[in-house]
């Protein structure tokens, strides 16, 4: 029978600051953002619908590759963790890893609500390993930091890589990994990267996964564009990429998907689509 994967990203569960202590210039910019449009376009009712439908789904692990809030604020990660409650039930089952919306702001080290509320499906490193039942191992990155108001970008720390390389050297030179993180690596020809908004590393960090032949999937979120992309090596399986980041978002025209089950059975996976009614 083939191991399911369910991949959540970008679910953005939101609010506006209660305090004047949590207000600073870009939670205002983004809590403008959010009264304009951000929270029509991220309903609680669309998540509430999400986690329904994930919850009747038959599945063996479940990712959520960032972004769980908005603005970064502990209610909204108080209401993350209150929300996604029936899906957290068996923790060795689920992944999830920061986005930059999660680390939105510099915060005192007390302040650190991520892993408050969900460092138990990360871990206290900053790396997440999971050998998973199917024979394939995950490996999720957190490259997320506080940014200017001007910027969303992240950075994969050199540390990230030198212990994904050693987990690679402990095993077997056939064990297929998954890869987690929050933001893409490629994009589609018509979609141009921001300087701003993605990795500060990128280049780096696309010649680095794309020459670890044992990665065979990457799971991120981002771009509030779903999309399957494959990228070939010169050696080794090609390189398959899946954003969910429009999992909880009110329908866009002509959408294909929400978010996506991954069937893996042996070395072999299948990416099925799954689009979440209005």
């Amino acid at each position: 029978m083939a191991f399911s994967l369910v991949h959540l990203s970008d679910l953005h569960f939101n609010a506006y600051p209660e305090k004047l202590s949590e207000w600073n210039f870009k939670r205002a910019l983004g809590a403008a953002n959010l009264f304009l449009k951000r929270a029509r376009k991220h309903p609680l009712s669309r998540n509430r619908l999400l986690v329904e439908h994930v919850s009747n789904l038959q599945w063996d692990h479940l990712v959520i590759s960032g972004d769980l809030t908005q603005l970064g604020l502990e209610q909204e990660f108080e209401q993350a963790r209150r929300e996604l409650d029936p899906l957290l039930q068996e923790k060795n089952r689920v992944s999830i890893i920061p986005g930059n919306h999660d680390r939105y702001v510099a915060e005192s080290r007390d302040k650190d609500f991520f892993g408050q509320y969900f460092s138990e499906f990360f871990g206290e490193d900053d790396l997440h390993h999971r050998d998973l039942a199917c024979g394939w191992k995950l490996i999720g990155w957190d490259s997320c930091h506080p940014a200017p108001w001007y910027s969303a970008s992240g950075t994969v720390n050199h540390s990230s890589l030198k212990q994904s390389e050693s987990l690679f050297k402990e095993s077997d030179p056939e064990s297929p990994f998954i890869l987690v993180n929050h933001y893409p690596i490629h994009f589609p020809e018509d979609r141009n990267p921001d300087p701003h908004h993605e990795l500060s590393n990128l280049e780096s960090v696309r010649e680095w996964v794309l020459e670890q032949p044992q990665i065979r999937l990457y799971l991120h979120g981002h771009i509030h564009q779903n999309w399957i992309l494959k990228s070939h090596r010169q050696e080794g399986p090609e390189l398959v990429q899946v954003n969910s980041a429009a999992s909880s978002q009110v329908l866009k025209p002509g959408q294909k998907s929400s978010f996506h089950q991954i069937q893996i059975e042996g070395d072999a996976l299948e990416v099925l689509p799954i689009l979440l009614a209005e």
